[in-house]
């Protein structure tokens, strides 16, 4: 073999590692304001890879570019991480292709604070405390602003799909619940099967899942392990009793959380081991940060 071959075929092979997907273990988004950033994790350092604005969607209605996604709560992916659900205090929820840009679905949901995809095409979103909220909604994912269900959802912040239990578990002000989702596309159906309530003092916060089958719960005074199967909760010691704690997200051997330092809101998030070891603060700029969430 020449070496000029030996030299097109490294040139090649560096081109085609460079075109894949980073894996989704290095990955995470962080959202705040109307932003979505993505950035990839390297030890205590992370690199700003991706960003969509709410501002600069012209697919967007111009009430959600500059109202309803003013401060958003949640930027959660799916579809296998080639979408991101994301969710608005301001009061909207949009399903977001990461590779365009482009927004498939938006809705008006006053204090979204989580929502997730159900098999069926279906979107489920967990409303907090307004006039037009404490509820959980679903939507299709082919029908903007067109809710097919609502139930009450006191001061709703957590809707998780678990597809190895087959149930949407959703968080309120004092209870997790668990619900079977079923129907047709066009009238879905939810029947409750568990409920469990929340140790503390209760307020739930983010619901999020641990790798093997249990849940993170943060709650007003800490941060909780939840076991769907024995319905308990643990103090979860890294985390407890810190306060304020927005969100907690795990994939792996990994953690990363945000905790509020300025009222409602923080200036950068922490990553981890699994255990709590080897801490790193990444700092944020020009962001109100409120949520992480890795890319499964």
């Amino acid at each position: 073999m020449t070496k000029s071959v030996i030299m097109t075929l490294a040139a090649a092979i560096v081109a085609f590692a460079a075109a894949q997907p980073a894996p989704a273990a290095d990955r995470l988004y962080a959202c705040g304001d109307d932003q979505i950033r993505e950035y990839r994790i390297d030890g205590g350092a992370a690199t700003e890879t991706w960003r969509w604005r709410a501002t600069d969607a012209n697919d967007l209605p111009e009430a959600y570019r500059l109202k309803f996604l003013r401060h958003l709560d949640d930027c959660k992916p799916v579809d296998g991480g080639r979408s991101i659900l994301a969710t608005a205090s301001t009061g909207g929820a949009v399903l977001i292709d990461r590779g365009t840009g482009h927004v498939s679905f938006h809705a008006k949901t006053p204090m979204a604070h989580s929502a997730d995809l159900l098999p069926g095409g279906w979107i489920a979103v967990a409303l907090s405390i307004h006039a037009e909220g404490d509820r959980l909604e679903i939507y299709g994912r082919d029908r903007s602003e067109a809710p097919l269900l609502s139930l009450p959802l006191p001061s709703g912040h957590g809707a998780v799909w678990d597809a190895a239990r087959a149930r949407l578990f959703v968080l309120s002000h004092d209870l997790i619940q668990a619900y079977k989702v079923e129907g047709t596309e066009a009238t879905p159906t939810l029947t409750e099967t568990a409920r469990w309530t929340l140790p503390g003092r209760h307020d739930g916060h983010d619901l999020s899942s641990r790798p093997g089958g249990g849940y993170f719960v943060t709650t007003d005074d800490g941060v909780w392990t939840f076991d769907p199967n024995a319905g308990s909760f643990s103090p979860f010691s890294v985390l407890n009793p810190k306060l304020q704690v927005k969100a907690v997200s795990a994939l792996g051997d990994r953690l990363a959380w945000v905790q509020a330092e300025e009222s409602w809101w923080a200036n950068g998030f922490t990553v981890a081991g699994a255990d709590g070891s080897e801490q790193k603060r990444i700092p944020i700029e020009g962001m109100h940060l409120y949520k992480v969430r890795w890319i499964r």
